[in-house]
């Protein structure tokens, strides 16, 4: 096949193709594509594909054109490509396609391209590792944490309600009359003086089981509801029960209740876990900060199209985080352009580093073998509580096997990165 074909780059990464695909080779496809045709055609008065062809040609010649143009277009496309010694990432946009029988085809491919690379050395890259260090007092505060979760609260009968108590309470929140919110019932409100709005916590002190108050407070500044912020409401409040919260002791029966030998072996568990949850933790900024140098240390330019597709993700990715959060959707549709604003600089770099990744990857021969997909699908089965064979129908049916072989050579391109850095170990 024969093509004139022109090539231009709009930006870095972007190349748009101007194509004619001449009359001659234009001939030669209607040729074939009529001759592919008369072979099935279901013409009146003849048997299966016995037809003469100018009949063919007359009934099929819509279907015939519409055939022509989806062989002749990829095909010059792909000539296009060869030609200039273009990679692609993508399909291509086509557009200004124009087709008259008798008439040379023309078209525009818009395709995106892989930007060319030059790495700076990737072995050796500095970083800082903080030491993991367990200290006494924050395996104190974590043992406290369990008293108060295993806390007991017990009914007060005796006397008023005061702070440090938990008071049961049904709550109105009244502006001019009206409730600004809809009535809580049998809400667990701990009487502290640092709180939202500490006015009300005081005013409650001092009440009875089963009394009913009036308290009018100014809401603080800060008060989420903006449209009430700075203004007085009356809170109306009956108290139902006063609660006050005890803490177990912290001795070998604690212990036992949490099914541990004793204390000491308790300790030991919560100094193990914590060791654990810090190791993680230190891998993951070490991870963080070896890739950010290596981002900051190779810049080029990336495809728009790519960097496009990762913000929407990232966007779409906040907003359902954010309604998990409790926040409303059609809220944080209205905010797309703000969070576009602010993830646009993280978009560019996660493209970037893909490439630089997948750079050193192929620098490195690194791939993901059979043995590394059996061991996903192994701890994906465990994470799921999925047999690995359901794990693996799955990722068979859905077509993302190739998907999860990419993710697996990225992760062990960074073990390799890791491996080769120069890690200093530091004090935390």
């Amino acid at each position: 096949m024969k093509a004139k074909i022109k090539a231009k780059a709009l930006e870095e990464c972007t190349t748009i193709f101007d194509i004619e695909v001449p009359k001659e080779s234009i001939d030669k496809a209607f040729d074939e594509v009529y001759a592919d045709i008369s072979r099935i055609s279901k013409i009146p008065g003849f048997r299966e594909g016995k037809a003469p062809m100018d009949l063919v040609r007359k009934h099929y010649a819509d279907s015939a054109k519409e055939e022509v143009l989806k062989r002749l277009i990829p095909e010059a496309y792909r000539l296009a490509l060869a030609e200039h010694k273009i990679n692609p990432i993508g399909m291509p946009e086509i557009s200004d396609v124009s087709f008259e029988e008798g008439k040379a085809i023309s078209f525009k491919a818009k395709v995106e391209t892989r930007p060319r690379l030059k790495l700076k050395d990737y072995k050796g890259i500095k970083v800082d590792k903080k030491k993991v260090d367990i200290k006494d007092d924050e395996i104190a505060k974590t043992l406290e944490n369990l008293r108060e979760m295993n806390a007991k609260y017990k009914a007060v009968e005796d006397r008023p309600v005061q702070f440090g108590d938990y008071a049961v309470v049904d709550l109105d929140c009244l502006a001019d009359g009206k409730p600004i919110h809809k009535k809580r019932e049998n809400l667990w409100l701990f009487l502290e003086k640092e709180t939202l709005v500490p006015e009300l916590h005081e005013k409650m002190v001092g009440m009875n089981k089963a009394e009913e108050r009036d308290i009018t407070v100014v809401l603080p500044e800060k008060y989420p509801d903006k449209n009430h912020a700075g203004k007085p409401v009356t809170y109306h409040v009956k108290l139902k029960e006063i609660k006050s919260r005890e803490l177990p002791a912290l001795d070998d029966e604690f212990a036992k209740d949490l099914g541990k030998e004793n204390l000491n072996a308790l300790k030991a568990e919560v100094r193990s876990e914590m060791e654990k949850h810090k190791k993680a933790s230190v891998e993951f900024e070490t991870e963080s900060q070896l890739l950010d140098k290596l981002i900051d240390d190779n810049v080029f330019p990336v495809p728009s199209g790519l960097v496009a597709r990762q913000l929407e993700y990232m966007v779409e990715d906040a907003k359902e985080r954010l309604v998990r959060k409790g926040f409303k959707k059609e809220d944080l549709d209205k905010k797309d352009k703000e969070l576009q604003d602010k993830f646009k600089a993280d978009a560019q770099r996660r493209i970037r580093l893909l490439f630089i990744l997948n750079e050193i990857a192929g620098a490195e021969k690194i791939e993901a073998n059979d043995d590394d997909v059996k061991e996903a699908y192994r701890l994906i089965s465990v994470q799921t509580g999925k047999s690995e064979k359901e794990v693996r129908e799955h990722y068979e049916k859905e077509g993302i096997v190739e998907d999860l072989k990419e993710k697996l050579k990225e992760e062990k391109t960074i073990r390799f990165l890791l491996n080769n850095a120069d890690i200093v170990e530091k004090e935390a």
